[in-house]
């Protein structure tokens, strides 16, 4: 007689390690591919360089979380063949890890890829003949020819102390560094520098029609400069431009005046390979 006592099933193997395994990396992707994304943004405007950059880091988290669960399938796949003890918990439990890796880290690093592909296209191209139509001093003449033009529209006397001239880096189209040029006069309402109060503000403040009397004459010096009128956005006069001229600002009151005129983007001026001969 067979002593059944001494008989017991054979033990089940689920692949547990691979499934722990998979269930953590997968979190920790999530986290380390948000890392990646946080480094690329403190990069370089996302110039080239940070781009490429957080590309790569998001291909090997992406390809660690997706790899290792898949791998998980394929060795428990290949010891079920072996030992029928192997379930096929383990193989199913990683291809969903696989998925999930694959569909929240894969897509967005596609659409990274995508964006540093277009980057290194747009990087290629040549500029311009607008960004390379003017050198830094024509920038700077033709600016504050302009500029003047519409103080003396105001009636007002250009003095160099209330003159400012600033430049500013700025983004070509093809990503490379150029320059914007900014012309400023203003002469402040209260030349000791006090602040006013509001009763002050308000009573230099000018009638609508005494603003737009002042004004007219700025508003021809501008569109003879190929300016056009836009939404003012605090200011008295904003003009917009589709030439080299981006940009002119005016503000009027009974004791002060703001004439702030810029330009576009230029490829024109210091440190980047188009200064003046």
């Amino acid at each position: 007689m067979v002593d059944d006592s001494a008989w017991s099933p054979p033990k089940r193997r689920n692949g547990i390690g691979w499934i722990v395994l998979s269930g953590l990396l997968l979190p920790a992707g999530w986290i380390a591919w948000l890392l990646v994304a946080l480094a690329g943004y403190n990069g370089v405007d996302s110039s080239n360089r940070s781009l490429s950059a957080q590309t790569l880091g998001d291909v090997v988290v992406t390809v660690v979380c997706a790899g290792v669960p898949l791998t998980g399938v394929v060795v428990l796949l290949v010891q079920r063949r072996r030992d029928r003890s192997v379930t096929l918990v383990g193989p199913v439990a990683c291809a969903v890890f696989a998925v999930l890796a694959a569909g929240t880290l894969g897509y967005p690093t596609t659409g990274v890829a995508r964006s540093w592909a277009a980057d290194v296209e747009r990087h290629a191209q040549p500029l311009t003949e607008l960004e390379t139509s003017m050198t830094q001093s024509e920038a700077e003449q033709d600016l504050a020819g302009v500029g003047e033009r519409a103080v003396r529209a105001l009636g007002e006397d250009v003095r160099s102390r209330d003159v400012v001239e600033v430049t500013l880096e700025c983004p070509l189209s093809n990503l490379q560094e150029g320059t914007q040029y900014m012309w400023r006069w203003s002469v402040p309402s209260d030349p000791d520098g006090e602040p006013q109060t509001d009763a002050e503000r308000e009573a230099d403040q000018l009638p609508g029609h005494e603003i737009e009397r002042q004004l007219a004459p700025v508003r021809q010096v501008f569109r003879d400069a190929g300016l056009h009128d836009a939404d003012p956005y605090g200011w008295d006069v904003r003009a917009l431009g589709a030439d080299w001229l981006a940009e002119a600002n005016v503000s009027v009151t009974r004791a002060s005046g703001d004439v702030m005129v810029e330009t576009t983007c230029l490829a024109g001026g210091p440190g980047n390979g188009y200064d003046d001969e």
